[in-house]
């Protein structure tokens, strides 16, 4: 009898044993903080935000679409040059230096010879190049009306009184002297001038009327002055 019993014992705690490792425990969900949660809206939120442009600036304007503003236009200058006031500025000063008729120039090698009916009318200048660059003396920036018809300048063989021809190179801080010749009626009475040869780079036209009674003699064309550069 006592045998029976402690084997249902046995067969009772081996029943128990079996059904109690059949079981698997699952572990509990881990718990999140209120802290934890906020800081998961917070990131939710700005995930969730429309991208930010990267062209947009801090203080949230976009920068214009102009990568390189274009130069300003220069204010237009109409200077006015006169055989007893010329043109002076920082950067260049222009004067006549005489203004003279021929009839023909004659050398050993060449003879200039006006057309009948006219002469040579030929201007002497004198530029000082105040920059530190070249510039040059432009003849397609130059126009002229004798007594109200537009004319334009000739070409001679010969230097009038050893001044060389205006239309040139001239050098950084120096100065140059030259002319300028047409062939006008011999009996012209008005001249005008206009040389625009620095209106894009600095809004500059140099205007000058001139009449017969400006005519006179250029003054001694002098080489160590006009080649070798303001001292």
């Amino acid at each position: 009898m006592k045998k029976t019993k402690q084997m249902l014992t046995l067969l009772l705690a081996g029943s128990l044993l079996l059904a109690g490792c059949g079981k698997k425990e699952v572990p509990d969900a881990p718990k999140q903080s209120v802290s934890d949660t906020s800081s998961t809206i917070e990131n939710n939120s700005e995930n969730s935000s429309e991208p930010t442009d990267a062209n947009q600036t801090d203080n949230g304007d976009k920068p214009s679409n102009d990568v390189s503003q274009s130069p300003e236009t220069p204010s237009p200058t109409a200077g006015v040059i006169t055989p007893k006031q010329g043109y002076s500025d920082s950067d260049r000063e222009v004067s006549i230096v005489g203004l003279k008729e021929y009839k023909q120039i004659k050398t050993d090698k060449y003879t200039d010879k006006a057309k009948k009916g006219k002469k040579f009318l030929v201007l002497f200048l004198k530029v000082r190049n105040r920059t530190n660059e070249k510039v040059y003396f432009n003849v397609n920036y130059l126009s002229a009306k004798v007594d109200g018809k537009d004319i334009l300048n000739t070409v001679l063989f010969n230097d009038p009184e050893g001044y060389p021809t205006i239309f040139s190179n001239i050098a950084a801080n120096s100065y140059y002297g030259g002319f300028i010749v047409w062939e006008v009626p011999k009996n012209w009475k008005k001249i005008k001038i206009s040389y625009e040869g620095w209106r894009d780079s600095d809004g500059l036209t140099l205007n000058s009327t001139l009449t017969r009674k400006d005519l006179k003699k250029p003054e001694k064309y002098s080489p160590a002055l006009y080649e070798q550069g303001d001292k």
